[in-house]
This record gives C-alpha cells, structure tokens and sequence, in this order.
C-alpha cells in the first residue's frame, strides 16, 4: 500500500540502555522511541504549515482578537530557518482570492530558489477550481488539497459522502492536469467523520482514480479538533488498507484543544514506523494555529525525549547527550538543538510585536474564539442546522459549538465568535460583527464611491453589478484579508473599517462621512 516499506527502529543501542535488561518493556520502548529521532531525520522532518500559523488568534491588549500575521520579511526568516534545520515541506495557503497574498507566495518561493533551498513548497488548497489553479500560477508544483466529509460538512454542503469524493477527484484531476507533480488530499474532519462515512469517501475516490488511471501520492488524516486516539487512527488507516487507495505518505495534522496532540503524535509516528508507513507530522510556529494549534517542531522532538526520560529517569544526562548527538550538527556547525531554539526566540519576537497573547488553559483566546472564516461559518451553520431540527437554548449552543470545539465548548458563550482581523477572515465572520454593531448595507452609489480605490484588490468584481449582503459580506473579507497580508497585520477596528465601506449605522438616516 505503502511505496516507501524500509522505515524500521534503529538496531543500534543508545548509550543510555548500555547495562540495561533489554526483557524489560520500556527497554523495547525506549529503543522505538530513540528510532524516531532517524525515522525524522529521513522524512525531514515533515510539514512546516506557516498557514496553519496564521490561523492562530490572540487577544489584544484593548481587548479585541486579533489574527497571528506574518510580514514578507518574517515569512522568509521562517522559511530559511527551517530549511535550515532539513525541514522537507513548508505549507502555504493558495490564496485564490487575495493578490498580495499570491504575491508573497510568489516572493517566497523566489527567493527559495534564489538561495537554493532544497525544501518544497506546498500550497494548502480547498478542492476548488480556483484554489488549484491560484497554486499552479503561482508556482507551486505540490498541492495539499482537503475537503470535509463529516456529517455537518454533509449537510452544509448538501453532498453525501461519495458526492464529496467525486468533488474531490475532480480537483485531484485538474491538479494532475496542470502538472503537479505532489498532490495530498486530505478528509479535514477524519475524526469526526463516522467509519461508514470515510470508507464510502475512500472507495468512491479509488474508484474514480483506477477508472480515469490517476493516483494521489498522500493522504492526510487530520485530528482538527485534538480528540482522537491511536485506535481510531489505526481504524482509518485500516480502512485506506481496505479500499487499496495507494499513497506514498500519510500526513497527521493534530490540534491540541485538550492537551494530548504531543502524545499522539508521537503514538502515530511509532505506528507508522512499526507499519513500513512513511509519516510526516505538521507542526506550526511555536504550536499556535486555529483554537490550539498544532505543535511545533520543538514540541514534537523534546515530546520524545520527555518519553525517554518517564521511562529511565535517572539516566537524564546520558539520555540529553544522546539526543543532541543524534539530532546532530548543521552543515553551517550549529547544533540542531540550538538552532531550533533560536528559531522558537525568533517566532516569540515576533508575537511580542503584536501585543499577540496566547497560552495553553482551557480558557485561553486559542481554544474560545474561532478565526477562521470557513471554521466559524461551520460553528454557526451546524448552530443553525440545530434550530432547524427542533433544538434551542443550550442544546443548541452545543451542537454548533461542536462542529469545531474539540472536547472543551465555550459553555459561557452564547456561540463560537468570529475574529474579524484574521488571515481567515470569510464572510461568516463579517456578517457577525456588523450584526453585533447593527449595520445596514449602504445605498449602491454610495458603496461604489467608497469601494473605488480597492477594486484592485478584487480582481474580477464588477462595480456596478448589484450589490446585496451576501456579497458585500465576502468582498469586505477579501478586503481585509489582503489589508492583513500587505500590512503584515491589521487590527479590529481598521477591519471595522473596511466593513464600513459597505455598511452604515442602520439608524441612521444619513450618509456617514
């Protein structure tokens, strides 16, 4: 199933297990677990997703939310920092709809090829017609493409399982038309997708791939809220065994809403080294991301070593020298584990800059609000779905919460709120905030004044066509989403103000300046 089957623990006895009864289990654990170190090392350490970062949503020091945002400049940093350190994939978003977005894209893998990186980009990618062909025009020759297929993706999207795979297939095939040559899809909701669901999602995709002679070369099975197990992992892994869909890779992406992603991740890696399956981890900037993000890389290499250290605890030193060692030394003569920390200072500068907040409790803004637009619009569908099915009060609150909260709802919330000055801002999260501030849409003449000096920005849009909230909902977010990737980040009131472009006091009887 797998094509890459050498992956086995490393034969080699560490230097901390010299004298040690090797009948003992947490000596055979300890030996899998220090093979991991090799086992990374070989795939490069997995997926660097700076888009997974700019999902992350902080709280400000005047009490608004703002997004996490990246300058071209930090963006690159990042980038060359962990090409640095071997690092083989940085994911980026595709940005279909947001120019300065595709031109950071553009800077990015320039400047790559510039410094000869050997690392590949990947270019994340809804399965969207748009979205595929915004990556190839920019450059990107992999693609990571996803697409929901639980229940409440479902009935949002008004598609059964099988319907959505044949979505799928459709960008899988435009994608091998434009000539990428990497192409991941992904279920983003694996977790939360029921067995029956995942297996028909799976045999109708290998069906439309044996009969059009196409194949995937990964496939991703995402843990978006953090509260899967390793026996539910191996169950989906079963299942891709079972439909016989063929992949090189798998890749796990793990959110930590209720702790444990570094513990999992870790057990996901050791299944897949014990399977022959070649496994790469996403990891983002310092663990931030959407709710609690997936982990960093520093995260996930000292997660293993904490492991090393429950099992034989007085062996600290030996088991800290041995991991140095094999993690090993930079072409440049830096210590890897001194230059990941360096990165981790680095990426702390740049939230300090912000006044961005972030922690790891229950009630952090990471695990209360929800930036991204698609995320938020799925909390308030799955709320509106409830209502439609007879549930109210909390019942309800409940249910539209759990579309995206992971194991620990905002009881105290009336509902998940949207982060207007976000990388991910969808209309979803406009119509919410000038809801909040009971603004009515403008008189057409007036917003086309108003909207005159942006229409760069929106590529496509025709000024005169007619104008309802719906679609002043989504023009405003891809205003601000492109003001946030040119400016590296604007905060909620200049959000609010790009919505006012379209909007007005709906009490009031006159044009606002």
């Amino acid at each position: 199933m797998n094509k890459t089957s050498t992956n086995h623990p490393d034969t080699n006895v560490p230097p901390f297990l010299h004298g040690e009864n090797p009948a003992q289990s947490r000596y055979r654990e300890a030996v899998e677990l220090f093979a991991l170190f090799d086992y990374l090392k070989a795939r490069r350490f997995g997926v660097f997703s700076i888009r997974e970062s700019l999902q992350a949503v902080g709280e400000c020091r005047d009490g608004t939310l703002q997004g996490f945002h990246l300058t071209v400049d930090e963006a690159w940093e990042a980038v060359r920092g962990m090409a640095s350190l071997g690092v083989g994939v940085v994911e980026l978003p595709a940005f279909p709809a947001n120019p300065p977005g595709q031109a950071l894209n553009r800077q990015l893998l320039a400047r790559a090829a510039e410094h000869h990186l050997t690392t590949s980009f990947a270019a994340h990618a809804r399965c969207v017609a748009a979205d595929v062909r915004a990556a190839a025009e920019t450059g990107f020759r992999r693609i990571h493409l996803y697409i929901g297929a639980s229940p409440i993706k479902q009935a949002t999207a008004r598609a059964s399982a099988p319907e959505l795979a044949e979505k799928a297939f459709d960008a899988i095939r435009l994608a091998r038309q434009l000539g990428f040559d990497c192409v991941r899809i992904s279920t983003e909701d694996a977790f939360r997708t029921p067995l029956d669901d995942y297996r028909a999602f799976y045999a109708r995709l290998q069906e439309l791939l044996l009969r059009h002679e196409l194949s995937v070369d990964g496939i991703g099975i995402p843990d978006s809220v953090g509260v899967g197990t390793i026996d539910e992992l191996g169950d989906r892994i079963a299942v891709l065994r079972h439909v016989g869909i063929q992949f090189s890779f798998l890749e796990c992406h793990i959110h930590n809403d209720i702790g444990h992603a570094d513990r999992l991740y870790v057990d996901t890696l050791l299944l897949c080294m014990r399977l022959g399956i070649t496994m790469l981890p996403d990891f983002s900037i310092l663990g931030i991301g959407e709710r609690n993000g997936t982990i960093g890389l520093s995260s996930l290499i000292e997660a293993i070593y904490r492991r090393l250290l429950l099992l034989y605890p007085r062996a600290m030193a030996t088991i800290r020298q041995a991991v140095r060692d094999k993690l090993g030394v930079l072409p440049d003569g830096e210590l890897f584990v001194n230059r990941y920390r360096d990165l981790d200072a680095f990426f702390y500068r740049i939230l300090a800059r912000g006044g961005f907040v972030f922690d790891r409790s229950p009630f952090s803004s990471n695990t209360e609000y929800d930036g991204s637009g698609v995320h938020a619009d799925t909390t308030r569908r799955a709320f509106y779905l409830a209502l439609t099915d007879g549930h109210d009060g909390q019942q309800a609150i409940d249910l539209g919460n759990s579309a995206y909260a992971g194991a620990l709802p905002p009881y105290d919330m009336p509902l998940r709120r949207p982060v207007l000055a976000c990388f991910g801002c969808g209309k979803s999260n406009v119509r919410y905030w000038r809801e909040c501030e009971h603004l009515a849409l403008r008189r057409p003449e007036d917003i086309q004044a108003r909207l005159a000096p942006y229409l760069t920005d929106l590529d496509g849009h025709d000024p005169a066509a007619p104008l309802d909230e719906t679609l002043a909902d989504e023009l405003a977010a891809r205003l601000i989403r492109c003001a946030s990737v040119r400016a590296g980040g604007i905060n909620h009131h200049q959000a609010m103000d790009i919505v006012r472009i379209f909007y007005q006091a709906a009490c009031s009887g006159e044009q606002q300046p």
